[in-house]
């Protein structure tokens, strides 16, 4: 049993915080911390760790703000995945985000409950898988909260930059919709860890215990132009009835051309219809969007319907009512 948290006490945790996180960024010859692959480096942190709050330069563009949250045994478990595992998963949904809205991330707040008794390593270990996610998009965790509560709960806060934000709103009928990838990999990571069948296929497994985000594919739809964009993370029919409301429109989506080769042995295993994944895995953290008829498809990209006059999304193909049903997808307080 290794050092426990409750026996350094919150100075020395946050102390120990501190070195991982100012790492992230490198300091420059002015004392100020620059911020690497960030909009010609336009936001500047003037301040960070170490006093009541930190201190960014202004920014002629303007600013992205998204916040998520992560309580132990909604969100993740400790028993399935390791500490580096959960702070990288918590990182990477905040940095979607802020790809989603056509910005650029530059700077993490880190709010972390703990009980008290996890040991320090594991905890360093947490800032860690933090820290590296942040440092490969060119941002850096520039401060947060530790407090002591009865489960283990992690609260990101990301910031970033555009020029010209994009939004759930834009999307034209005749548009095409497109997504950055195949969803359905972290629901079926899911189902083989509720299944105790993680070691069949581990690459599945690791989709769910620790996705990742690929931002040169949201530069790509946009540059592509895109005219609505939001990051896949509650499920590919959740996300785009959002797309459908916020815009007005309908939207048709027609996956019998998708290939599910990397999902259909898993879904062998457990008796269950991989296109119920694609349709309702969350977590993905792919990124859909409409372009306009006309546009290019950017490579990897996979075009899986259209928009249409109307209002609502149909689903087109060989599904069964269960397959398109909202009802297989995480919702916090479903009725």
């Amino acid at each position: 049993m290794g050092l426990q948290v409750a026996q350094i006490g919150e100075g020395a945790l946050i102390a120990a915080l501190g070195e991982i996180f100012g790492h992230s960024g490198q300091l420059g010859q002015s004392g100020q911390v620059e911020l690497s692959q960030n909009l010609n480096n336009q936001k500047k942190l003037l301040f960070g760790i170490g006093d009541d709050g930190a201190v960014l330069a202004p920014s002629a563009l303007a600013t992205v703000a998204t916040m998520d949250l992560a309580i132990e045994d909604v969100h993740f478990k400790t028993d399935w995945s390791t500490a580096k595992q959960i702070g990288a998963k918590v990182a990477v949904a905040n940095i979607a985000d802020i790809y989603a809205m056509g910005g650029e991330p530059h700077s993490l707040l880190v709010g972390i409950s703990l009980t008290g008794q996890e040991e320090l390593e594991w905890v360093l270990d947490l800032a860690r898988g933090i820290a590296e996610e942040a440092k490969k998009v060119g941002a850096q965790v520039i401060g947060g909260d530790t407090v002591r509560g009865e489960k283990i709960t992690i609260a990101i806060t990301a910031l970033g930059n555009t020029s010209e934000p994009i939004y759930r709103s834009g999307a034209k009928v005749g548009d095409q919709l497109v997504i950055s990838g195949l969803p359905g990999a972290s629901a079926a990571g899911l189902a083989l860890l509720k299944a105790d069948k993680r070691e069949l296929f581990p690459e599945i497994v690791n989709a769910h215990l620790q996705p990742s985000v690929d931002g040169k594919k949201a530069h790509s739809l946009i540059s592509a132009g895109a005219t609505a964009l939001c990051d896949l993370s509650d499920g590919l029919l959740v996300d785009v009835t959002r797309i459908s409301e916020a815009s007005g429109v309908g939207i048709k989506i027609d996956l019998d051309h998708l290939n599910l080769s990397s999902l259909i042995e898993a879904g062998t295993t457990l008796a269950v219809d991989p296109m119920s994944w694609v349709l309702t895995s969350g977590e993905e953290h792919l990124f859909i969007a409409t372009l306009p008829p006309s546009a290019a498809l950017p490579e990897g990209a996979l075009q899986i319907g259209e928009v249409i006059h109307g209002a609502g999304v149909e689903v087109f193909g060989k599904f069964s009512d269960a397959r398109t049903s909202d009802k297989n997808t995480w919702q916090h307080f479903e009725k």
